[in-house]
């Protein structure tokens, strides 16, 4: 049994990060659509400021959603209004509405 547990664990060691925490490419229509907690990457444009400080709308081909931003999570500490960015997050679902919690976000040319 214990050589079991050994082995199930180095492999659960030498997998990937991305394997344990699969991040899935979307486009702002798809994140709309998955479950809460999902984590995506999405890419376009930010173009304005969506309410209080940390939030932003973010736009692609297929649409539009709200980003919620926090100061540390920016790559480079400016905000990226009219530039085309990068988002790592989770789908989050709340009173209907459906926002992108980002955990690190970077402008992409």
């Amino acid at each position: 049994m214990k050589k079991i547990l050994a082995t199930a664990l180095l492999l659960a060691c030498s997998l990937p990060l991305s394997a344990l925490a699969a991040t899935k490419t979307v486009t702002v229509k798809e994140a709309k659509t998955l479950r809460d907690d999902t984590r995506v990457v999405l890419t376009g444009k930010i173009v304005s400021r969506a309410g209080d400080d940390d939030h932003y709308w973010l736009q692609d081909s297929t649409g539009k959603i709200r980003i919620d931003v926090d100061d540390d999570d920016w790559e480079d500490n400016h905000v990226a209004i009219g530039k085309k960015v990068r988002v790592v997050g989770d789908v989050d679902k709340n009173d209907g509405r459906t926002e992108i919690e980002v955990d690190h976000i970077r402008v992409v040319h």
